[in-house]
């Protein structure tokens, strides 16, 4: 990051009947014995779009046989470090009026965030009764780290109860925007403020918050409306809200107008309608308005290009080279920022040997230097759900690849009789 400067908010523990008023900086206390520490994060589950090729359940089936053999006979502790549920990228925002980019606190809001919540429990019962269990069990202890997708649990205290409840089997699960864990010399926090579309030190909405709703969301359900909920092939177009990075949507689009020729015209006129009526949104004009430098090219214009340039003759003749090399310009603004961040509190902290984020769904392992003479190392704790990544360097064409993905971090305990201080695993499964 070249001339950025971080824009912290203070650190909140909400209870799951309190409210956004407690604003201290959490460390974990020392325990005599130091346990297995784990880091997942961006699960995104959600009440209504489709999951991975392998359940939720499944994955944690699979994840716990290994910890249950690394953690001994101690309490593992498992931190989410944001973005276990998605609670902006759900259809029943489109049952109402209420969006989740309006005031967090209104009464319209939390109720959506209550219906999404009590839905998404239900619809993976199976995923919090193995957590719950292992919980109740004394096997596990869980710390949850809210992120951009799920803030909105903080303003909505039922919900919060449900969740509680539903991973704890009590009421006293508390949510965090950053935890320190002294035993292990970790700072963990979601990692959006690195990110200038979803950063939001205030916890407000953000403009990746209209993306998602205005864009990401009402595309395939624009789209169903003109060709039918039956037409051949429909239901991959919500693969739309599996792309990664964001800024790769509209060249995601691009691509499957191309790969369906019989939706060339119906998909160019959809998105057309949706970039006009997200441009016209009065929160996005807000937020262009904000971001306003005379003579620069600022991120809202950058934005703007980007989905202007998506729009009529690129959907159907245009430049993909054009379109990639302002992906690749777009892009730039974010990456390394999450680790530069990471580097400055290191910094702030000298007893910080590690920082773990998520958000950005790609995993990473990158040394920052030392700290007190030991390596000093960033995490991207990355994703449990499907990515459609971009690729452009064959022929400057924008390419996906498709694949549902599973992220872990481990620290071990002192006594590890294998003598290792961390491991890092990332897998990705590629369906034929």
């Amino acid at each position: 990051m070249h001339g950025a400067e971080a824009n912290w908010s203070k650190p909140q523990a909400l209870r799951p009947g309190g409210d956004t008023s407690s604003s201290t900086r959490v460390i974990i206390p020392r325990v005599a014995e130091r346990r297995l520490l784990i880091f997942i994060s961006d699960i995104h589950l959600t009440d209504q779009l489709h999951g991975n090729a392998v359940s939720k359940a499944d994955q944690f089936a699979r994840f716990w046989q290994r910890i249950s053999i690394a953690r001994g006979k101690r309490p593992a502790e498992l931190c989410i470090v944001g973005d276990l549920f998605d609670l902006v990228r759900s259809p029943s925002w489109f049952e109402g009026r209420a969006r989740p980019y309006q005031g967090a606190s209104t009464n319209s809001v939390v109720k959506t965030v209550e219906r999404i919540v009590e839905e998404t429990l239900r619809r993976e019962a199976g995923f919090f009764t193995a957590i719950r269990e292992r919980v109740q069990s004394g096997e596990l202890v869980v710390h949850y780290v809210v992120g951009n997708h799920d803030r909105l649990l903080r303003f909505a205290p039922a919900a919060r109860l449900a969740v509680s409840r539903a991973i704890t089997g009590g009421d006293d699960l508390e949510l965090h925007t950053e935890l320190e864990f002294p035993d292990h010399g970790v700072l963990a926090y979601h990692g959006n403020a690195g990110d200038p579309i979803n950063a939001s030190p205030d916890g407000d909405a953000t403009i990746g918050d209209a993306i998602g709703s205005e864009l990401i969301l009402k595309f395939p359900r624009r789209l169903r409306a003109i060709v039918g909920a039956d037409h051949p092939g429909i239901e991959h177009i919500d693969d739309i809200d599996d792309v990664r990075p964001v800024y790769a949507v509209p060249a995601w689009v691009r691509q499957q107008s191309v790969m369906r020729k019989e939706l060339l015209r119906p998909m160019a006129q959809v998105w057309n309608e949706v970039v006009e009526e997200f441009l016209d949104n009065d929160f996005v004009r807000r937020w262009l308005d904000r971001q306003h430098k005379t003579f620069a090219l600022d991120l809202g214009k950058k934005l703007r290009l980007l989905l202007e340039l998506s729009r009529n003759r690129v959907m159907a003749h245009g430049s993909d080279e054009k379109l990639t090399q302002l992906y690749r310009f777009f892009q730039h603004s974010f990456d390394g920022k999450m680790s530069q961040l990471a580097a400055t509190e290191m910094l702030r902290r000298k007893r910080v040997r590690f920082v773990v984020n998520g958000h950005s769904h790609f995993p990473s392992m990158q040394p920052l230097g030392t700290q007190d003479g030991k390596p000093a190392v960033y995490f991207n704790t990355g994703t449990w759900r499907a990515v459609h990544q971009i690729g452009h360097d064959l022929g400057g064409r924008p390419s996906f690849l498709a694949y549902d993905a599973m992220t872990y971090l481990v620290f071990f305990p002192i006594d590890d009789k294998l003598g290792r201080d961390y491991e890092w695993w990332t897998g990705g499964l590629v369906a034929r």
